[in-house]
C-alpha cells in the first residue's frame, strides 16, 4: 500500500488549497470537530460526533462529511452566533476522513475541520460480490520471481503493495467534466494468484468512475499488474480522492487494509468578460459623460474582481462584497477628443484570468455650433404582455431632454413592461429652444379571451316537459353530439316519452333535436351562457327550460 504518510499529504493539500483559495473572500464561519473514544469502533454502528460553529453573522446550518459526501445534517433556525451540536454517521469499515463545515446567514461556508478515522471490520461473512465491470486496460506486467507452492492444505492469504502511479500521479490538475484513464502499478505480494474473479474495488472517497468494481488481471504471487479504471473529473473546484483496494472472490477486502489515494486538483475554467456598453465604434463628443458598463461570470466558482482598462491604463476596479459568480461594474467616462481602446480583466478566486474583447471608439471634438442629433429606439417594439423591453436613446447637442414629459439625461436605457400598446416621446429641446419629437411605439399582444364552454348534460324541466340530455363524451370541438329522451306529463297516468338526439354548438349553445318518433317535428334550442337555462322551439311552441 502507499505510506500512511501520503494519506495525512493529501489532507493537507486539501486544507492549503482551501487557505489559498479563500484568502480574499469575506470572513468565514469557524467549525471545530471531536468525538469521544475513537478506538474500537466497528462497521455499521453509529459515530456520534460534536461540532462547534461559530459566526458573528449567525450559523444557519452545519453539515457533517464522510470522504467529502454529506452524511448529517441540522439547519440552525433562527441562526445563532455560537452553536455545539451532536451529528451522527453509520460506520463503514476501513480508513475514512471526517469533516465538518457551517454556512452562515449569507451562505458564506467554514473551511472544512477534520478527524480522520479508522473502522474496523465486522467479523461475519461478507456476501458474494457483485457483477463487475471489467476494466478495459488492466493488464498484468510480467516480472517478480515464480511463487512457491504452498503445502497441501495450508491456506493462501490475498496482500498487495503499491508499486507506483503510472498516470495522473497525486495532485495532478485538470479541467471540470475531463475524462481520463488512473492506472496504478501494484504488486501480488500475497500467496494467493489472482484471478478475474478477483475486483479492485473502490472503498472510501467520492464516486468518479461509471462502476466501483473491475476485474483484476491475472496475477501470480510477486509479479506486478497495471489496474486502469475510467474516470471523470468532478465539476467542482478543489482537491478530490477516491481508495480502492483488492477483494477477493467471496467478497472479501484484503487484510491489512492497504489503500490506495487519487487525488485531482480540479482547475476551473477561467471566466467570461466583456464590455456592455459602449458598443465598438463608439463616437462621443468630447466632454461627454459616457456610461461604460461591463461584467465578469464565472462557472465554476466565484469571481475576485473585473478591471476596466482604457488605453492600457487601470481606471476601475470592481469588486463584489460577498460570493458570487458575476461581478457587474458601472463606470462614469469623461474623456477628452481622441482614439481610445477599451477592455476589461476578470480574476476568479482562484487565480484564474481572461481578458474581454478590445471596444474601439473615438471622442470627437464638438464644433462651436452643433446640430442635435436624437437616436430613439427600443430593443424590441412588439411583445406580449407581460414581457419588457428596453427603451434607449442618445441626444447630443440639446438644452434638455424629455421622456413622455419627464426630464432624463441625454444617453440612457430604461426597462419598461407595459400591459397595453403604449407610444413613449422622446423630445429634445434645440439650442434655440425649438423642440424635435420622436415616438416609439410598443405593439403588446394580449391573449383573445375564452369563450364560455356550456355544458348541456342534465335535467332540464319547463312546466309539464323535461328533457333528459347527455353530451358526447370527450368532445373536444365546438360541436358535440346530444342523446336523451323527452318526456311529457299533461296530467295522464302514463307520461309520453320520446327519445332525442342531436347536437349542440357547446360555445354559441345553439342546439337541434331530432325526435325519434316518426312524422315528430324537431326541436331548435339556446342555451345560455352560465348553462343554467335555455329557450327551445318545437311542436310545444316556445318554452324556457331549467337545469335541475
Amino acid at each position: 500500500m502507499k505510506p500512511q504518510h501520503l494519506k495525512w499529504l493529501s489532507i493537507l493539500f486539501f486544507m492549503m488549497f482551501a487557505l489559498v483559495a479563500c484568502s480574499s473572500a469575506p470572513t468565514k464561519p469557524t467549525v471545530v470537530i471531536s468525538a469521544g473514544a475513537l478506538g474500537n469502533i466497528a462497521e455499521n454502528q453509529d459515530l456520534t460526533v460534536q461540532v462547534i460553529a461559530t459566526d458573528e453573522k449567525g450559523v444557519a446550518q452545519i453539515e457533517l462529511l464522510a470522504d467529502n459526501q454529506v452524511v448529517s445534517s441540522a439547519s440552525i433556525n433562527p441562526a445563532q452566533k455560537s452553536v455545539t451540536t451532536p451529528l451522527v454517521w453509520k460506520t463503514v469499515g476501513g480508513q475514512h476522513v471526517l469533516s465538518a463545515r457551517s454556512i452562515d446567514v449569507d451562505n458564506l461556508q467554514s473551511d472544512p475541520a477534520i478527524l480522520p478515522v479508522t473502522i474496523a471490520f465486522a467479523n461475519k461473512p461478507t456476501p458474494t460480490a457483485a457483477p463487475t465491470k471489467a476494466a478495459p486496460t488492466a493488464t498484468a506486467v510480467p516480472a517478480g520471481p515464480t511463487a512457491t507452492a504452498l503445502p497441501t492444505g495450508v491456506p493462501c492469504t490475498n496482500a498487495f503493495a503499491f508499486v507506483a502511479d503510472v498516470t495522473y500521479p497525486d495532485g495532478t490538475s485538470v479541467t471540470p467534466g475531463q475524462q481520463f484513464n488512473k492506472t496504478w502499478r501494484i504488486k501480488n505480494t500475497g500467496t494467493c494468484a489472482w484471478t478475474s474473479a478477483y475486483q479492485f474495488v473502490r472503498v472510501a472517497g467520492e464516486q468518479m468512475s461509471s462502476s466501483d468494481a473491475y476485474a483484476m488481471p491475472p496475477t501470480a504471487p510477486g509479479a506486478t499488474a497495471d489496474v486502469t479504471v475510467p474516470m471523470t473529473a468532478p465539476a467542482t473546484p478543489g482537491a478530490h480522492s477516491s481508495r480502492w483496494q483488492l477483494r477477493d472472490p467471496n467478497g472479501v477486502i484484503a487484510q491489512p487494509a492497504y489503500v490506495l489515494v487519487q487525488v485531482v486538483t480540479v482547475i476551473p475554467a477561467p471566466p467570461a468578460v466583456s464590455i456592455l456598453s459602449p458598443g465598438t465604434g463608439f463616437s462621443f463628443a468630447a466632454g461627454t459623460t459616457v456610461k461604460v458598463t461591463f461584467q465578469g461570470t464565472s462557472n465554476y466558482t466565484e469571481m475576485a474582481s473585473v478591471t476596466l482598462y482604457v488605453n492600457g491604463q487601470s481606471v476601475m476596479k470592481q469588486t463584489s462584497r460577498t460570493p458570487s459568480r458575476q461581478i457587474t461594474g458601472s463606470f462614469d467616462w469623461k474623456p477628452g477628443a481622441g482614439n481610445y481602446d477599451l477592455y476589461v480583466i476578470g480574476i476568479d478566486i482562484h487565480g484564474g484570468q481572461t481578458t474581454s474583447a478590445h471596444i474601439a471608439g473615438t471622442i470627437v471634438q464638438p464644433q462651436p455650433t452643433c446640430q442635435l442629433s436624437v437616436n430613439f429606439r427600443a430593443d424590441r417594439t412588439t411583445i406580449n404582455a407581460g414581457e419588457h423591453t428596453t427603451l434607449r436613446w442618445d441626444v447630443d447637442c440639446a438644452n434638455a431632454v424629455y421622456l413622455n414629459g419627464q426630464g432624463v439625461t441625454g444617453h440612457e436605457a430604461r426597462d419598461i413592461a407595459p400591459s397595453n400598446t403604449t407610444a413613449y416621446t422622446l423630445r429634445s429641446v434645440r439650442k434655440d429652444g425649438s423642440n424635435d419629437d420622436r415616438t416609439v411605439t410598443i405593439q403588446v399582444n394580449t391573449p383573445a379571451p375564452q369563450p364560455t364552454r356550456r355544458n348541456v348534460s342534465g335535467n332540464w324541466v319547463s312546466g309539464n316537459y323535461n328533457l333528459e340530455l347527455t353530451e358526447a363524451f370527450g368532445c373536444g370541438g365546438n360541436d358535440c353530439g346530444v342523446k336523451g329522451r323527452l318526456i311529457e306529463a299533461h296530467g295522464v297516468t302514463t307520461p309520453s316519452i320520446d327519445d332525442v338526439s342531436g347536437s349542440i354548438n357547446v360555445y354559441s349553445g345553439a342546439m337541434s333535436l331530432i325526435i325519434a318518433r316518426p312524422g315528430a317535428s324537431g326541436i331548435s334550442c339556446n342555451v345560455a351562457a352560465n348553462s343554467a337555462s335555455m329557450s327551445c322551439s318545437g311542436s310545444f311552441g316556445t318554452l324556457t327550460f331549467a337545469k335541475q
